[in-house]
């Protein structure tokens, strides 16, 4: 199957370029920024620039490659950066989703769609509604869920006007080449630089006692796969792990795979304030309709995760 990537150079894009090559697919893969120079190519993998707030440039990248499949995962990804440029997360998610969508209605109808969302759409949910399932209301309560909820949106009406677009909402997904802007990332790179001897041998945290669900980036990108191949036009997936998790036991485990003794320490400065304690969401949806089972358990995620800090930190190379 011949597919176009965007946002392929994001933490999530990059493993689902090499799980659609692995899987025998023609693969475009775009970005907004362009490949550094010197970087080492991979084997049938082309590359395109593209900044999807450019609806000409949408069109010409999708006109070049005539993709049979578009994933679309560009997009501003953090909520605190969201919140501190609202106008520029609704430009990005909200209105490059609608360009994408256009560009593919207008010259791709036939191709398969897949827009990458957020269980954050969701919103704060009450916790006797946990595991969260998609028929749950959409109570968006940040810019970044906003702009993600009204890209849904944009999506269904491409849908009504003949497209087949699929929406994956992701819950937490965790891997090497994460930024450190996310909790697994933050904790592991902290163990990395006390390995060191970076940092005295103390680990900042923020709260512990939060309960999320995480699944290995490389099983989250295995179901957007099947996502596209399986779903209905118009489909919602949860793309979860189904395990509820705490931030704690995420904190444990990297601890004892540390190669030193530290301690942690809660930095108040680290607390949200409007914390969910509990959020995690069914997989069954998606298990009973693209037959999705992960394949990478949480301890050989973490140490991934570790290893990849570990040699960042060595040719001090951060992120």
């Amino acid at each position: 199957m011949r597919s176009l990537v965007t946002g392929a150079r994001g933490f999530a894009g990059q493993h689902l370029v090499q799980h659609l090559l692995a899987m025998g697919d023609e693969v475009v893969a775009s970005d907004a920024a362009p490949v550094p120079e010197g970087e080492a190519s991979t084997e049938g993998l082309k590359h395109a620039v593209l900044d999807v707030t450019d609806e000409q440039a949408c069109w010409d990248v999708l006109d070049d490659c005539r993709p049979e499949a578009v994933y679309h995962l560009a997009g501003m990804a953090h909520v605190m950066h969201a919140e501190q440029n609202p106008t520029r997360c609704m430009e990005v998610n909200r209105d490059g989703c609608r360009n994408m969508l256009e560009a593919c209605l207008n010259g791709f109808a036939n191709a398969r769609f897949l827009f990458v969302s957020t269980a954050e759409v969701y919103g704060r949910v009450a916790q006797e509604a946990m595991p969260v399932v998609e028929t749950q209301p959409l109570n968006p309560s940040t810019v970044y869920a906003l702009s993600k909820s009204q890209a849904e949106m944009q999506t269904h009406l491409a849908v009504a006007r003949g497209l087949h677009a699929v929406i994956a909402r992701a819950f937490n997904h965790i891997g090497p080449g994460q930024s450190r802007d996310f909790v697994t990332a933050a904790f592991a790179h902290q163990i990395a630089s006390i390995e060191a001897g970076l940092q005295d041998p103390v680990m900042h945290v923020g709260n512990l006692q939060a309960v999320r669900d995480f699944s290995d980036v490389r099983d989250t990108v295995a179901a957007y796969r099947l996502c596209l191949m399986n779903a209905d036009a118009g489909e919602v997936l949860n793309v979860t792990s189904g395990l509820a998790v705490s931030i704690q036991e995420i904190l444990d485990v990297l601890i004892s795979l540390a190669r030193c003794e530290l301690s942690v320490e809660v930095d108040p400065a680290r607390m949200r304030p409007l914390e969910v304690p509990r959020f995690h969401g069914s997989a069954e949806h998606l298990r009973e309709r693209c037959g999705h089972t992960p394949e990478h358990d949480l301890k050989e995620t973490l140490q991934g995760v570790l290893d990849y800090w570990r040699a960042s930190v060595e040719r001090g190379a951060v992120r």
